[in-house]
């Protein structure tokens, strides 16, 4: 039996960049457990080949993968989804490694991943990243999901660097693990959604808003408002592409 319902709304733009090499899912996949909500975000890697079709490979493989597996489980709990969504990330390397060999100007390419699956059942959330675009559990607090792969996030750990820091550093950009390269593992995690929004981005967002000004602008959003509101409020000064995808409960 069905117990809770989801709102949820995706926008991503070029910002000032001549392309868009983001990418983003929303997916409603049917279960005889109820709906899941599979969301996905990529952003494929500036200066590599082809980032813009290894983000969208990415974001659409991945969700074949999860709506095919789905489908062989007859209880998905959180253990087995956590389970779903390793082979998945891991699944969608393999892919993207093979599809780079194919044509001569994908050779390389590679692209960051964050993933959410929500049921309607039993309130699971489970996340999966690789690189550095986030998710957030956005309540009264904004509260990362989700641990950057990154050199600046390194340094931040190592007590080099204060977040502060990091914010601006010129390493910002560099990435420690993607899709689309042999032996590079997803971080996956679980939490309850409640009555809590979550939010998943590229880092675009983050290089236009504070955590603090996402928050205030999800505060107040409706759907799906509030995806146009975030774009349209960090494109002011972001110097990247901007993905975002927000998803909450609307009601038991």
């Amino acid at each position: 039996m069905e117990r809770y319902r989801f709102h949820a709304c995706s926008r991503s733009i070029a910002g000032i960049r001549p392309g868009n090499e983001d990418a983003c899912e929303v997916r409603r996949i049917s279960h005889p457990s109820g709906t899941i909500l599979l969301l996905a975000v990529a952003d494929g890697l500036g200066g590599h080949p082809a980032g813009e079709v290894a983000s969208r490979l990415a974001v659409r493989t991945l969700g074949e993968i999860v709506h095919d597996q789905l489908s062989r489980l007859p209880n998905p709990d959180q253990e087995s989804l956590e389970a779903l969504m390793e082979l998945a990330f891991r699944e969608t390397n393999h892919r993207m490694i093979s599809a780079s060999g194919q044509e001569e100007e994908w050779q390389g390419m590679g692209t960051t991943l964050v993933a959410a699956l929500i049921t309607g059942t039993e309130d699971h959330c489970i996340i999966g990243n690789i690189g550095d675009s986030r998710a957030y559990r956005v309540g009264d607090r904004l509260e990362r999901l989700t641990r950057d792969h990154s050199r600046v996030q390194e340094l931040v750990e190592e007590g080099i660097l204060s977040p502060l820091e990091a914010e601006r550093h010129p390493l910002k950009n560099i990435v420690t693990r993607i899709i689309g390269r042999e032996g590079d593992r997803a971080d996956i995690t679980s939490c309850r959604l409640g009555n809590a929004r979550i939010l998943l981005c590229s880092d675009g967002l983050l290089d236009g808003l504070t955590e603090q000004e996402i928050l205030a602008i999800l505060a107040e959003g409706a759907y799906p408002a509030v995806c146009n509101a975030l774009i349209e409020a960090a494109q002011v000064k972001s110097r990247d592409n901007i993905t975002v995808v927000v998803a909450g409960r609307s009601g038991a």
